[in-house]
């Protein structure tokens, strides 16, 4: 989703977005929360390669107590928090950063977790989500699958 906070429709956005703490600045946020707590599955050789995007990630990170427990209260939390900062607010925008070591396990299997809930829970809002470094980390990869499909598109002509 854009960054257009004027929704034709009126519902306000809720914008998710994962993070590592140690690749980049922390994104702006209402609220920000810190998921290092967790077990990492960068130390589970087959799962490093991966990230929370995948079942098998999100599995082992969402199966742990502690996960559970932390999108169970943090959901409480959301019924009071997001409601009371799009009162207080002009905007119609409200932002919940989660973060871990790189971005790349743990804070994006939260993410997509909470983001799920909230789009199947939550129909008044809008919801978006971003991996930050996930899209940072594909950015060059992207850029070089395009001047490759230009060099091909090129020598075809």
């Amino acid at each position: 989703m854009s960054g257009n906070n004027n929704h034709h429709d009126g519902k306000p956005l809720v914008k998710v977005v994962s993070f590592g703490f140690k690749k980049n600045d922390m994104p702006p946020a209402n609220l920000m929360l810190d998921v290092r707590f967790l077990k990492n599955p960068y130390w589970v050789e087959e799962l490093r390669p991966l990230t929370g995007k995948d079942e098998r990630v999100r599995n082992y990170v969402m199966d742990q107590t502690h996960a559970k427990a932390f999108v169970d209260n943090l959901l409480r939390l959301i019924e009071q928090f997001i409601p009371a900062m799009l009162e207080a607010k002009t905007t119609n925008t409200v932002t919940i950063a989660i973060g871990c070591t790189g971005g790349q396990h743990r804070s994006v299997a939260v993410a997509e977790e909470l983001s799920d809930i909230l789009s199947q829970d939550y129909p008044h809002y809008h919801v978006s989500l971003m991996h930050r470094e996930l899209e940072f980390d594909l950015e060059p990869a992207a850029a070089a699958a395009g001047e490759h499909r230009q060099a091909i598109e090129g020598g075809q002509k």
